[in-house]
């Protein structure tokens, strides 16, 4: 019989270095959803929009506008989702080549700055790559249904009328999945960032840990300081939400 592998195949930096990087991800995600909603932020004020958006379309008439608009948002979800599965494919691909030899593991080995690699470490290395893609393709494609049912609740608005109420409960729940189809699209991208730190983590810990702080502090540029934001809450700030 072949020998087990062991359990723990990381070493203990390794071990830190991704627990700082999985408390970066859920850390930021939580805090640019949640406790960011109290500054000006890029989710914030696109959510913001995509209301105004939903309230605009039900009260235009014809809405073959915003039926377009809507099918370019599936549509880079839709890329996005094959893109990801390619990714998966390589990846797997990669992995079934290190199962066959030791080739993969000794260019590793040979690359500046490289730690002590064994076959078991990128193995699982590569699983938590994995990992990262098969939930960045589930918000995406989740994403895409959501999407989907936009633009159902937008073929469900009545046509227009002088009756039309502006405050109709079918505005609010198109806004709403509206947000939500955003969000899952946001998260399906932000779990594309943090797949680069574990690029590094092939090399080793420390490149994962220095790769995580600067992807943390590249996202929080972009969507809290970056010139887009403040753009588009000088906007949001003249707009009836």
């Amino acid at each position: 019989m072949p020998p087990a592998r062991p359990l723990y195949v990381f070493a203990p930096a390794d071990w830190a270095a991704l627990a700082a990087w999985l408390c970066a991800w859920l850390g930021y995600g939580f805090y640019a959803e949640r406790v960011g909603d109290r500054k000006p932020n890029l989710m914030a004020s696109v959510a913001a929009f995509r209301r105004v958006w939903m309230r605009e379309a039900y009260h235009r008439d014809p809405r073959i506008t915003d039926v377009g608009l809507i099918g370019n948002l599936m549509q880079s979800a839709t890329f996005f989702s094959s893109t990801t599965l390619l990714v998966l494919g390589a990846t797997l691909a990669v992995l079934g080549t290190v199962e066959r030899g030791a080739e993969v593991v000794e260019v590793m080995r040979n690359l500046p700055f490289a730690q002590r690699l064994t076959q078991e470490m990128l193995e699982s290395k590569l699983l938590v790559l994995i990992f990262v893609f098969v939930y960045a393709f589930f918000r995406f494609t989740w994403s895409l249904r959501q999407f989907n049912l936009v633009n159902i609740m937008v073929g469900a608005f009545p046509a227009r009328r002088e009756d039309q109420l502006p405050d109709d409960p079918l505005i609010v729940t198109a806004g709403r999945l509206n947000e939500l189809a955003g969000l899952n699209f946001t998260q399906g991208l932000r779990a594309y960032y943090y797949a680069m730190p574990l690029l590094l983590w092939l090399i080793g810990p420390t490149l994962l840990a220095a790769g995580t702080a600067i992807t943390t502090l590249v996202l929080y540029y972009m969507e809290f300081r970056s010139a887009t934001v403040r753009a588009l809450a000088d906007d949001r700030s003249r707009i009836r939400p």
